[in-house]
């Protein structure tokens, strides 16, 4: 029995140092701290116990096993724009991603190693002065935890998503072990988890190796301006371009229609415009765009039409701009505002359901809210914006490779995937909320009329089965139950919508 007590009282000192060793190894900051960093979305006010400030893997290690040892769990943060705040859950310890900003460039091997922190503009002014680039993130100052969703933009036609061109990840397990997961080394089921099936709770990635292209020195950009009650001819005309253009053309061009409604606007009437973009020879850019404008403007022999859109030149000189003038031209406001977002992948982009909803959450927020009688305090800010994404070319066609078919988990190809639907709400009072939470409400109602999936990186925290609406098939998310069982047995990742362990 002295035996077995001296055992027991030695193992009991042992583990009492090693949590010590690990309290003094991570610094972790109380909520209250004047230092702590503020989410930018006040509208879900999560606490997380204390945030933990990361400068490297070890440091993310420690931090997972100082969570363990006081039993929290974690949560992660890397660019901050979780649209439904999972990266910031309340009671965890929170890591904290954004100090990690290494980028490193092969310019011979075109990849590029980047680190969680950095953001998608810091990566493209780094690469692009190589004039090389890849697939990222629409949004200039997204982290790149977007990798894990997809991660669409301009190039994404040309190489698919981002997570389609991911060569390797470093990754910090749930036991605080740090692996290097990669297409042919012994973690390939959890390569091809991470890539593509969003934030799906397997572990922490530290840093991506990513695949890098060359780009031509200035790339082809217009847009066409029209107004929003035309919205049904120009997304009918906006997709029949695209669907009877040939798959090399869908290969090099990136097109969205965007719309918003602000404080500001003419009679408040939203703006609406259609971007167009071609990763090719500017004269090749040219003539794809003046297809797409001929359905917009009047026949030569019917003087009195009035054009559907507009376009401010069609000079090349004057269009031609750098993918680094593209990119940092692009404007997101970090401040703190109240903010909703909800996003589906759309059935059918001329179907007449997709231009009367969006219309409809328009004439609700000027009718029952800027309008309001009821509106509590006057908004000094107000933003809705409304805005369809492309996802044709290479990023939607099946992939294939030597793991699987296809070769990573994002599932959203195909036909129905070939564009999105996204919606963004800002306002700055909480007195508010009230009138907003109306149109949350209709904007719920009516999602299902523009489809039924969602993009990994837009979860809605309302919808009942996400796991249908994520990941599509139960075979697809069966495979990602096992693997989560392999690398996170006691699902110590867990958070709304994380892949669930597998039921006995």
């Amino acid at each position: 029995m002295k035996l077995n007590n001296i055992l027991l009282f030695l193992s009991f000192v042992l583990i009492t140092i090693n949590q010590i060793s690990i309290t003094q190894a991570v610094q972790c900051v109380d909520y209250n701290d004047p230092n702590y960093y503020k989410f930018i979305n006040p509208l879900y006010n999560n606490r997380a116990y204390c945030y933990i400030k990361a400068n490297n893997a070890s440091d993310i290690s420690d931090a997972i096993l100082y969570a363990q040892s006081i039993n929290r769990g974690v949560s992660i943060r890397s660019g901050g724009h979780s649209a439904t705040q999972f990266s910031m859950l309340n009671k965890t310890v929170n890591i904290d991603l954004s100090s990690l900003k290494g980028i490193e460039i092969d310019v011979e091997a075109q990849t590029v190693v980047v680190q969680a922190g950095v953001l998608v503009i810091e990566l493209y002014n780094a690469t692009t002065q190589h004039l090389l680039a890849t697939t990222a993130g629409s949004c200039p100052t997204v982290g790149m935890g977007v990798v894990l969703g997809g991660g669409s933009n301009y190039f994404a036609g040309s190489y698919g998503y981002m997570a389609d061109n991911v060569l390797e990840f470093t990754v910090v397990l749930e036991d605080g072990s740090i692996v290097k997961a990669n297409p042919k080394n012994k973690y390939s089921d959890l390569y091809w988890a991470l890539a593509g099936s969003g934030g799906g709770g397997f572990g922490v990635v530290v840093d991506y190796k990513i695949k890098l292209y060359p780009i031509p020195q200035y790339f082809y950009k217009n847009t066409i301006r029209f107004d929003i009650v035309n919205l049904d001819k120009a997304l009918a005309l906006l997709d029949t371009y695209v669907r009877t253009a040939t798959e090399e053309t869908r290969e090099k061009i990136y097109t969205n229609m965007y719309s918003q409604l602000t404080l500001k606007s003419a009679n408040m009437t939203p703006s609406a415009s259609i971007t167009f973009f071609y990763n090719g020879p500017l004269e090749d850019g040219d003539f794809e765009f003046r297809k797409l404008l001929a359905g917009f403007l009047c026949p030569p022999t019917n003087p009195t039409c009035t054009p559907l859109g507009r376009v401010t030149t069609m000079d090349i000189q004057t269009l031609k701009k750098t993918f680094w003038e593209v990119i940092s031209s692009m404007t997101y406001d970090n401040n703190p505002l109240r903010q909703f977002t909800k996003g589906r992948f759309v059935k059918k982009l001329s179907k007449n359901d997709v231009p009367k909803t969006i219309n409809d959450f328009y004439k609700y927020a000027v009718t029952n809210i800027i309008n309001s009688t009821s509106l509590v305090k006057p908004e000094t800010l107000l933003n809705i914006n409304q805005a369809i994404f492309y996802h044709g070319g290479k990023q939607n066609q099946e992939r294939t490779g030597s793991i699987d078919s296809p070769f990573n988990s994002f599932i959203h190809r195909g036909d129905e995937a070939m564009w999105s639907y996204t919606m963004v709400a800002q306002y700055n009072n909480t007195e508010n909320d009230p009138l907003f939470s109306g149109l949350r409400k209709l904007v719920n109602s009516k999602l299902s009329s523009i489809g039924d999936k969602l993009y990994n990186n837009y979860p809605d925290d309302e919808i009942e089965d996400w796991q249908t609406a994520l990941y599509v098939t139960k075979s697809n998310y069966k495979k990602l139950q096992d693997i989560k069982a392999k690398y996170d047995p006691r699902n110590y990742f867990n958070y709304p919508q994380s892949i669930e362990l597998p039921k006995k």
